[in-house]
């Protein structure tokens, strides 16, 4: 045999070879039977354990043509086994552009192709010797402030949750920015879309699940940011209630200024947006239909953000369409109109410095930093807080003194690390904080155990500068168990943080309360939070092994913004332009000339009292 045939035969020996292997592989891929078909999933290797991987199984028709805008419709069977070992589409958006080349925000741009053909969910399942029926089940719901995000990304990968708890996790995809929440009051785009394919992705897990070893009546809805908010309308929502058992709040709840806003204010944005792509007339809900449903989609992410203005604000969100959200969030919370369920929420200490940073890369430099003067602070107390209770309706004179006065660092204005800390608190405690401890208070007050936590671990591999802090979204890793993978290299009390918080998370999961876990020994050190006490715990690395308490977090500025602002906003509210001048003139008066006004009326009291006594004396 010659050289040239010999090297012929060995490659097509080492194909024969390596497609028998392919085989051998393919033969221990899990496959699962659906009410709608089979699907092939993969047997992922983590640490020497494995977890059974479904990506993108479909759970709706694919929204296109005629269904763009509309809400989803149940898709069809299929024969043959359906592959899911691919990572699904993301749901068409943009990418955040504000830096260049940093991994701190690459890591949240959608890793996989963009498309309206995005409804499909992933779930992951524990291959473990002796399987667990009716596993408790977790369902993410990524952030990305209603415009962005992906189930798929690396961060969300849960396969140490799921191995190391036992549990399963489904994420699903659906749609953001305009194609899921334009709302124009018409059947072809009637608002709140992206919630309604999160519904129909909880009535997939309700009627398939136990194919997977799941229990549809063991569900726990978690996510981040615009996901905690969505988990919120989940709450209160009459549609949701009986898809899901319990609830995780990260970062965000139903009264975030950013979530929802006015029918007029989405025709409005609705009617910038397509002006923007000179569409003529668009006076009408039909014309503004006609002309978006014309455009391409790859063309909406450079255009959405021409429709607001101002820090966390999100260009299509949701609306009180009378379907989904019958009514307002603040009435729902009042009345006591929401699902009676134990929560688990929290925020994280720094959540204002990722805005700040996309807000004012100029000022918020990620290179330095970022030291604030005190006429900068003052421009910026104005600007943050620019739009009050909600865009587009600007807070008045009145009111952003008062947001300056409560955030001033009195004793020592020129204290640039203090003013820059004190931006971070504004922007933290208005658009994330307070809004979770009122929905808190809220479920404590309707006799519901709550446990609220406070994140303040700042990675120790974050890319961010070290001012950032315990940045907006950073627990996320420590929940999906991103430290435990050593080759990340987390230290060694992250690694503990990170398991103890999955623990809490999927004791929660499983029994409501985060201390307690069928047949193993309880945790015992996560109070209730009370409406009187409002007690939470502190996640930190630095005291994993006796994590702290505390009681009453950031009360006083969340009483600020809650009862004061908004009575002082009332108050002023359509007052006339000179009355307004004089009353800061009477203001500025008072203050400056107190004292003597003291000394006058101590004089007219002691002469009041001296003319007294003489009038009995000649009586």
């Amino acid at each position: 045999m010659d050289l040239g045939r010999y090297t012929d035969f060995l490659l097509v020996l080492g194909v024969y070879i390596l497609c028998l292997f392919m085989r051998a592989d393919a033969s221990q891929d899990p496959i699962v039977t659906t009410s709608k078909g089979k699907v092939r999933g993969f047997r992922k290797n983590v640490d020497g354990k494995q977890v059974d991987v479904y990506y993108g199984i479909p759970f709706a028709k694919p929204p296109l043509g005629n269904l763009r805008f509309r809400h989803p419709q149940p898709n069809d069977p299929w024969s043959g086994i359906f592959n899911a070992t691919v990572k699904p589409n993301s749901c068409m958006q943009g990418f955040d552009k504000i830096f260049k080349n940093f991994s701190g925000e690459n890591v949240w741009h959608a890793n996989t192709p963009r498309s309206e053909d995005c409804l499909y969910l992933n779930v992951y399942v524990p291959k473990v010797k002796k399987p667990i029926k009716n596993k408790a089940v977790f369902v993410w719901i990524y952030g990305g402030g209603f415009y962005s995000g992906t189930s798929t990304l690396d961060i969300y990968d849960p396969s140490y949750l799921v191995l190391l708890n036992d549990v399963i996790v489904v994420s699903i995809q659906y749609r953001v920015s305009v194609l899921g929440f334009l709302a124009l009051g018409i059947p072809e785009a009637p608002g709140n879309a992206g919630m309604f394919d999160q519904l129909m992705g909880l009535d997939w897990i309700q009627r398939e699940i136990r194919n997977f070893g799941g229990n549809p009546r063991n569900v726990t809805l978690f996510g981040e940011s615009a996901g905690a908010a969505s988990v919120a309308f989940h709450l209160v929502s009459p549609l949701s209630r009986s898809k899901f058992d319990r609830a995780i709040l990260q970062s965000g709840s139903l009264t975030c200024p950013w979530a929802v806003i006015s029918r007029e204010e989405a025709f409005r944005r609705s009617k910038v947006l397509a002006e923007k792509f000179k569409c003529s007339p668009v006076d009408t809900a039909w014309d503004i239909y006609k002309c978006l449903k014309a455009q391409p989609a790859k063309d909406f992410p450079d255009y959405v953000w021409y429709v607001v203005e101002g820090i966390s604000q999100f260009p299509f969100v949701l609306i009180v369409d009378g379907t989904f959200l019958v009514e307002t969030p603040e009435i729902s919370l009042a009345t006591q109109n929401f699902k009676r369920v134990p929560l688990l929420v929290g925020s994280n200490k720094n959540e204002g410095t990722y805005f700040l940073a996309y807000f004012r890369k100029d000022i918020f430099d990620i290179e330095t930093n970022a030291l604030i003067s005190k006429e900068i602070f003052r421009i910026l107390s104005d600007t943050l807080i620019e739009y009050y209770p909600q865009y587009p309706t600007k807070l008045n004179s009145f009111g952003r003194d008062a947001v300056l006065y409560q955030y001033t660092n009195w004793e020592n204005p020129d204290d640039k690390i203090s003013n820059r800390n004190k931006l971070d608190q504004l922007v933290t405690d208005y658009n994330f904080l307070c809004q979770v401890n009122q929905l808190a208070e809220a479920y404590s007050n309707a006799g519901e155990k709550v446990y609220y936590y406070y994140f303040t671990q700042i990675p120790s591999q974050s890319p961010w500068p070290k001012w950032v802090g315990a940045y907006h979204a950073a627990e996320i890793e420590y929940i999906f168990g991103s430290p435990v993978d050593r080759s990340k290299n987390f230290l060694d009390n992250e690694v503990e943080l990170s398991k103890k918080m999955m623990r809490f998370w999927t004791n929660y999961a499983k029994t409501g309360d985060p201390n307690k876990n069928w047949g193993e020994q309880n945790l015992q050190e996560w109070p209730v939070h009370t409406a009187a006490q409002k007690e939470y715990l502190y996640l930190n690395a630095d005291n994993v092994h006796n994590l702290l308490t505390g009681k009453g977090l950031r009360a006083k500025e969340c009483a600020f913004w809650k009862e004061y602002l908004p009575r002082l906003v009332a108050a002023t509210l359509d007052i006339s332009e000179a009355e307004k001048q004089w009353k800061m003139q009477f203001a500025e008066y008072s203050q400056k000339y107190i004292v003597d006004w003291r000394h006058q009326f101590e004089n007219f009291v002691k002469n009041h009292e001296k003319r007294m006594a003489n009038c009995k004396n000649d009586s």
